[in-house]
C-alpha cells in the first residue's frame, strides 16, 4: 500500500463515529417529575377540585334535607297515630308557654321554653322531649325534633359545656289546638272552633282552630294533605312548640281574605337559607322552598331579635305569609 492510501484509510477511520453504548450500567435513570410537571398536577387537581366541591356541598346538603324529612315523617305519624288512639278522634293537646304553665309539661305535646338566656337548662334538657305527649310515640327517641342544619349553640353554666346544641328546632301549627282551651273557650264565650289564642289578642280577628282529626277536612280551612302540623321554627322566635306567624295585632280578615302586615313566629329555613321541611296532617312529608328570599331574619345570636317589642314587617314576603296561612287555618265562622 502506498503512502497516498495510507492516509485515506486513516482519514476514513478518524471520520467514523464510535458505537454508542446502551448498555444498563449507562443509562441516565430518571428519578423525579420536574418542576413543570408538578405544577401542572396541582393545576389539575385544584381544577377538578374546584368542580367537585359544590357537587359535594349539594349532596351533603341533600342528605340533610331527606334526614330532616325522616324526623318530620316520624313526628307526623306519631302525631296521627295519638288521634287514632282517642275514642273520639282529639289530636295531640297544643299550647303556648303560659297554658304549658296551666296544664303541665307532660299533658301537651312537647314541653320546654327555649331561648337564648344564658344558663337555660330547658334549652339542653331532652327529658322535655321524652316526657311529652308525643315522646310516647316516637319511642323517645329526641333527636328527631332537631334540624341537623340547625348548628347554633347556646350558652350554658357549669357543670354542663359552655356551648351547647339546643335540643328542639321544630313547633306545631298553633291552630290546632286539641281541645285544650275548651274550658276557656266556655268562659269566655268564644266559639269552639275559634282560635283561642288569636281571639284574646285581638276579639275583632276570627280565624278556626281544630280538635279533632276530623275537622280537617279542607271544609273550613286545609285538608289533610294541606294542613300543616310541624314546622321547624327561626331560631331567634322559637320558645315554646307553640307556632302562630301571625301578629293578631296587625292582622284582619277584609272580604274574607288575610290582610296583615307583620310577622309573629317565623319559619324556619335552615337548610341552605331556602325552604323548610314540613309535616302534614295526612302523615306525609315535603320540603318546602320559599319563594322569597330571606324569608326568616338571620340568626340572632348572640343578639337576639326583640320580636315582642318590633315584630319583623312581611313586606314583599307576604307570598310566602299567605301561602302559610293557607296551610294552617281559614277565616272563621
Amino acid at each position: 500500500m502506498n503512502l497516498s492510501a495510507k492516509n485515506s484509510a486513516a482519514i476514513g477511520a478518524s471520520n467514523e463515529r464510535p458505537a454508542l453504548d446502551r448498555s444498563p450500567r449507562n443509562a441516565r435513570v430518571r428519578q423525579a417529575f420536574t418542576l413543570i410537571e408538578l405544577l401542572v398536577v396541582i393545576a389539575i387537581i385544584a381544577i377538578l377540585a374546584a368542580i367537585l366541591m359544590p357537587v359535594l356541598s349539594a349532596a351533603q346538603e341533600k342528605a340533610r334535607i331527606a334526614e330532616c324529612l325522616n324526623n318530620k315523617k316520624q313526628m307526623a305519624m306519631g302525631w296521627v297515630m295519638y288521634s287514632n288512639d282517642q275514642a273520639s278522634g282529639e289530636i295531640m293537646p297544643n299550647a303556648d308557654e303560659s297554658a304549658i304553665t296551666k296544664y303541665g309539661e307532660t299533658n301537651v305535646w312537647v314541653g320546654g321554653v327555649l331561648s337564648w338566656a344564658a344558663d337555660n337548662t330547658q334549652n339542653v334538657d331532652t327529658n322535655y322531649l321524652a316526657a311529652s305527649l308525643l315522646g310516647g310515640y316516637c319511642s323517645q327517641v329526641v333527636q328527631i325534633y332537631k334540624c341537623p342544619d340547625d348548628v347554633l349553640k347556646c350558652q350554658e353554666a357549669s357543670p354542663l359545656p359552655p356551648m351547647m346544641d339546643r335540643v328542639r328546632s321544630v313547633s306545631m301549627n298553633g291552630f290546632l289546638e286539641g281541645g285544650i282551651h275548651d274550658a276557656d273557650k266556655a268562659s269566655a264565650g268564644i266559639p269552639i272552633q275559634e282560635d283561642y289564642w288569636v281571639a284574646t289578642a285581638n276579639s275583632s280577628l276570627k280565624l278556626y282552630s281544630y280538635d279533632k282529626l276530623a275537622q280537617i277536612n279542607g271544609t273550613h280551612g286545609p285538608g289533610p294533605a294541606d294542613m300543616i302540623v310541624f314546622t321547624d321554627e327561626s331560631c331567634d322566635t322559637i320558645d315554646d312548640g307553640f307556632f302562630v306567624f301571625l301578629n293578631p295585632t296587625t292582622a284582619a280578615v277584609v272580604g274574607g281574605q288575610i290582610q296583615a302586615s307583620s310577622w309573629f313566629n317565623l319559619p324556619g329555613d335552615y337548610h341552605d337559607k331556602k325552604g323548610d321541611t314540613l309535616g302534614f296532617a295526612d302523615g306525609h312529608c315535603e320540603f318546602h322552598k320559599w319563594l322569597t328570599p330571606n324569608v326568616c331574619q338571620p340568626p340572632g345570636e348572640p343578639d337576639p331579635l326583640t320580636y315582642s317589642s318590633n315584630p319583623p314587617p312581611i313586606g314583599s314576603k307576604f307570598v310566602d305569609f299567605y301561602w302559610l296561612f293557607t296551610h294552617s287555618t281559614a277565616p272563621y265562622p
